[in-house]
C-alpha cells in the first residue's frame, strides 16, 4: 500500500460510506452501483454525499429482509424497533428517544416521515432496487425531518420487454422459541412491449415467538404482510410516467419485552401493529435542455399499540397503587403530497435543479388507561382518556447549483426555504375525578407557523476517478406545542445543526479495492429536551446544546474472482456541552454507540458442474449506548438506562442451479442474548435481540 494511501487512512482525511457492489464486472474489477440520492443519476464514487448504496444482492447474502437487518453493515446508522409503529432510527448520533422523527424517510421520491402518533412506515426489503441511506443533512433535496440524513427505498421496474420473476418458501427456527416461515413471488411483464409492463410483489412471513409469560409460551410471535403493484409507461423516449401501489401490514401478538431475553413478568399480552396504504404518481418529460418531473404521493396509516404500565405508576407513587394498569394508543396519520422539480442535463459544465413541494398530513387516534382493578379511585390525576390532533400544512421551496471550473473541481450550492403551518390539539377525559362516574373534559390546544432556511454548500475535486470534498450543511427538526394539562412551556421552537465534512472516495488496484472515508463535526443547538413531569407526563423544552465528531470509513476489497471482503465502520463522539433539562453537560445523545463495526466475508469458487456455490458470513459489533432522563430520578427511576454492547455473527450458503437456487442460513450464531432497548421509566423491561435462528428455502427464477 502506497505512502498516499497510509497518509489518508492514519490521517482519517475525508470521505463518506459504504458501496455495496453488486456482482462483479467482466474484468474482476467491483462493479459500479448508479445511484439517484441528488435527484439524478450518478455513480455512487463521484457523488460527494457520504452514502451507503445498499443492493438487492446485499439483501440476499445477508438473509434481510427489513433495515434492522442491515443497520449494522451502515456506518453510524442506529435503529430501535420496539414493535410495528415503534421505531426509532438515527444517523451520526443525531437521535432523541421522544419527539419527531431525525431521519428523513423516502419511498421512491415521496416522504413517508410524518409528525403523527403513529411510528414511520415500514419497509420490507423485497423487490428493491436498492436503499440509499445519506448521512448528514439533506437540506436542499429532502428538508424536512433530514437532519440526521435520509434513507430511500428504490423500488424495482418492471422490465418492458421480456416477462420475469421469481417465487420462494423458506422455514425457520428461533432458539427456545418457535417456529417461523416466509414466503414471496415476484412477478414482471410487459403489457405493450417497449411501452409499459407491470411489475408485482407480494410476501407474508411470520417471525416465530420466544419470550415466554406467565400465562402463555411463545407469546411475541410477528407476522408481515406485503403487497405491491408497479406500473410502468414509456410512450415516447421523452415521456415516463409511474404509479407505484403498496399495503403492509405487521402484526405482533405481544411487544418484545422480557427480564432476560426469554422471560416476561407481564401477566397480559400487550399487542401491536401498523398497517398502511401507499400511492406514488411519477411523471417525467425530457425537454432537452431540461426534465420536468411531477411527484404526487398519498399515504393512508395506522397503527395501535398496548403498554403495561401499572409498575411505572407503582414506582412512581412509592407503593402497589394498581393491581395492573394498560395503556392503549390508537394512532392514525394520512399524508398527500405534490412536488414539481425541473432538472438541467448532466453533461453540462453548469448544472441545476430547482423545486417547489406543498403537502398536507393529518394525525390522531384516541389512547386510553384502564386500571384493572384499582383499589383507590383515580386521585384526579390520571388520564383515561386522551385524544390528540395534528394536521401540518407544509411549503418548500429549493434548488441546487453545480459548476464545473479548473477541469478537476465543481462548486456546488443549495438550499431549501421549508414553512410550516402546524395546528396541534388534546382533549383529555379524566373519569372519576370529580366523583364517581363523572368524567371532566379539558382541552390543550396550540396553533403558529414555523420557517427556516438551510443551507449546503460543497467543494469537490476529482483527480482521476479518486474523488475528495469538503461540505457544510444545516439541517433543522421543525418546532410544536405541548399538550400535557399546565404545560409550563406551551410551545417549543425547531432544532438547528450544522455539520462540516471532509471526504473522499478512492479506487486501487484496478478497482479491485474501493475506499470511503469521512470526518465531520456537529454543531446541534436548540435541542428539543424531554421533561418528564410528577405524574409522569412529558413536556419538550428548547434547553440543550451539543457538539463533536465522528468518522465513517468503509471498504470493498476483491483480491481474487472468488473472495469479497467488506468492511465499514463508524464513530461518533458527539455529547451535550450545556446541562439541559434532561441532560447534564458531557451526557451523550439518547442510545448512540460510540462505535459500530461490521465485516463481511464472501466466497464464491469456481462452478462444480452446474452449481454456483456461495459462502457469506458477517460479524457485527455495535457499543453499548444510553438513554438518559437525568429529572426522573427524582421519581424513583434510574436516569441513566444504558443498554449491552454486542456482537452478533451470521451466515448463509447457497447453491444456485440457475433457474433454482437452495440456501440455508443462521442469524446470531453465538446465540447472544443482549439488551437492545433498556428497561427506563414506563418501559420496565428491556428488550433484547432476537435468539439465534436457523433457516432454509428455495428460490425459482423464470
Amino acid at each position: 500500500m502506497s505512502k498516499s494511501i497510509v497518509t489518508a487512512l492514519s490521517a482519517a482525511l475525508v470521505g463518506t460510506s459504504l458501496v455495496a457492489p453488486g456482482v462483479a464486472a467482466d474484468d474482476g474489477a467491483l462493479a459500479e452501483v448508479v445511484v439517484t440520492a441528488q435527484r439524478r443519476e450518478q455513480k455512487l464514487s463521484e457523488v460527494p454525499v457520504a452514502i451507503s448504496a445498499i443492493t438487492a444482492q446485499e439483501f440476499q447474502r445477508r438473509s434481510a429482509q427489513s433495515l434492522d437487518d442491515i443497520q449494522a453493515m451502515v456506518p453510524s446508522l442506529r435503529m430501535v424497533d420496539i414493535g410495528p409503529g415503534s421505531q426509532r432510527i438515527q444517523l451520526r448520533g443525531v437521535s432523541q428517544y421522544l419527539g419527531q422523527a431525525t431521519v428523513g424517510n423516502y419511498i421512491d421520491e415521496f416522504s413517508v416521515t410524518n409528525p403523527g402518533p403513529v411510528g414511520v412506515a415500514e419497509v420490507q426489503l423485497i423487490d428493491l432496487e436498492r436503499v440509499e441511506v445519506l448521512r448528514g443533512p439533506q437540506p436542499a433535496l429532502y428538508g424536512e425531518g433530514s437532519m440526521g440524513g435520509t434513507i430511500r427505498y428504490i423500488t424495482a421496474d418492471p422490465d418492458l420487454e421480456t416477462p420475469r420473476g421469481s417465487v420462494a418458501a423458506e422455514g425457520s427456527s428461533t432458539a427456545d422459541g418457535e417456529m417461523g416461515y416466509r414466503v414471496e413471488g415476484i412477478a414482471s411483464f410487459p403489457i405493450a412491449p417497449g411501452v409499459a409492463g407491470l411489475r408485482l410483489a407480494a410476501q407474508k412471513r411470520k417471525v416465530g415467538g420466544w419470550v415466554d409469560s406467565p400465562s402463555g409460551e411463545d407469546y411475541n410471535g410477528r407476522e408481515v404482510t406485503t403487497v405491491r403493484a408497479k406500473l410502468l409507461a414509456q410512450p415516447s423516449e421523452q415521456f415516463t410516467v409511474s404509479l407505484l401501489g403498496l399495503y403492509n401490514e405487521s402484526t405482533q401478538d405481544s411487544i418484545s419485552f422480557s427480564l432476560d431475553g426469554l422471560k416476561t413478568a407481564q401477566k397480559s399480552i400487550t399487542p401491536a401493529n401498523q398497517k398502511y396504504t401507499l400511492g406514488v404518481l411519477q411523471a417525467s418529460y425530457d425537454f432537452g435542455a431540461v426534465t420536468l418531473q411531477s411527484v404526487t404521493g398519498y399515504l393512508d396509516q395506522s397503527s395501535f399499540a398496548r403498554r403495561d404500565i401499572g409498575p411505572f405508576f407503582n414506582t412512581l407513587f412509592g407503593f402497589p397503587a394498581f393491581t395492573a394498569a394498560f395503556s392503549d394508543a390508537n394512532g392514525t396519520f394520512e399524508r398527500v403530497s405534490q412536488e414539481l422539480r425541473l432538472t438541467s442535463r448532466s453533461d453540462q459544465t453548469f448544472r441545476y435543479l430547482f423545486g417547489a413541494t406543498v403537502a398536507e398530513g393529518k394525525g390522531g387516534g384516541p389512547q386510553f388507561t384502564t386500571y384493572k382493578p384499582a383499589p383507590f379511585p383515580a386521585f384526579g390525576i390520571f388520564n383515561d382518556r386522551f385524544d390528540p390532533y395534528v394536521k401540518s400544512e407544509t411549503t418548500a421551496i429549493y434548488g441546487n447549483l453545480e459548476f464545473d471550473f479548473a477541469s478537476r473541481f465543481t462548486l456546488e450550492a443549495g438550499g431549501r426555504y421549508f414553512r410550516e403551518k402546524l395546528t396541534q390539539r388534546g382533549t383529555t377525559t379524566s373519569f372519576d375525578a370529580g366523583g364517581p362516574g363523572v368524567p371532566r373534559t379539558s382541552t390543550v390546544a396550540g396553533k403558529g407557523t414555523f420557517s427556516t432556511f438551510n443551507p449546503r454548500v460543497s467543494l469537490r475535486a476529482d483527480f482521476d476517478g479518486r474523488l475528495v470534498y469538503a461540505s457544510a450543511a444545516r439541517g433543522f427538526r421543525s418546532g410544536g406545542f405541548n399538550l400535557a394539562q399546565g404545560s409550563q412551556n406551551p410551545t417549543f421552537d425547531p432544532e438547528s445543526l450544522w455539520t462540516y465534512e471532509v471526504g473522499t472516495k478512492l479506487s486501487f488496484l484496478d478497482n479491485r479495492l474501493y475506499l470511503e472515508a469521512a470526518v465531520y463535526y456537529q454543531d446541534y443547538t436548540d435541542i428539543q429536551s424531554t421533561n418528564v413531569t410528577p405524574l409522569g407526563g412529558t413536556a419538550v423544552f428548547n434547553s440543550g446544546k451539543a457538539d463533536g465528531s465522528g468518522v465513517d470509513l468503509a471498504l470493498v476489497l476483491r483480491p481474487t474472482d472468488t473472495f469479497r471482503l467488506t468492511t465499514s465502520w463508524g464513530y461518533n463522539d458527539v455529547s451535550f456541552t450545556t446541562t439541559a433539562v434532561d441532560k447534564r453537560a458531557g451526557d451523550p445523545l439518547d442510545l448512540v454507540p460510540p462505535n459500530n463495526v461490521s465485516v463481511a466475508a464472501e466466497w464464491r469458487p469456481a462452478k462444480s458442474g452446474n452449481i454456483q456455490w456461495t459462502v457469506n458470513v458477517d460479524a457485527n459489533y455495535t457499543e453499548k449506548g444510553a438513554i438518559i432522563l437525568r429529572q426522573i430520578a427524582a421519581l424513583g427511576f434510574r436516569a441513566v438506562a444504558p443498554n449491552d454492547s454486542r456482537t452478533l455473527v451470521n451466515a448463509r450458503v447457497s447453491a444456485d442451479f440457475g433457474n433454482y437456487e437452495i440456501f440455508g442460513y443462521g442469524t446470531n450464531l453465538g446465540n447472544a442474548l443482549k439488551q437492545v432497548n433498556p428497561s427506563f421509566a414506563a418501559f420496565v423491561e428491556p428488550i433484547f435481540t432476537q435468539p439465534r435462528t436457523i433457516g432454509a428455502g428455495i428460490r425459482y427464477q423464470f
